[in-house]
């Protein structure tokens, strides 16, 4: 398998630098809620750009649509976040939530 080849089976849906809302949990157990720039999404995760890093296993809570009525919220932990120029790129597996 090339370096380079992408090993995930899921479709990905590319979203157009499209704003979300996360929100999570700070140090002090303080809910953070800000905008952030979602990059692409699969059936199991979620790619997003945004200024602060996050530390693995971190939980988030992501809205798609959060200036509408089509407002759609799902909760995640994060699994991957790299430095990219000014800004960091998270990826966060979904969690089913009940």
């Amino acid at each position: 398998m090339e370096e380079n080849e992408d090993r995930r089976h899921s479709l990905r849906l590319d979203m157009e630098s499209d704003k979300i809302e996360i929100s999570w949990q700070d140090e002090n157990h303080q809910l953070q809620t800000t905008d952030a720039t979602c990059v692409d999404l699969a059936r199991h995760g979620v790619l997003f750009e945004h200024k602060n890093s996050f530390k693995l296993g971190e939980l988030i809570q992501i809205s798609f649509n959060p200036d509408n009525d089509k407002r759609h919220t799902v909760k995640g932990q994060v699994c991957r976040c790299k430095n990219v120029d000014e800004f960091f790129h998270t990826v966060v597996q979904l969690v089913p939530s009940y």
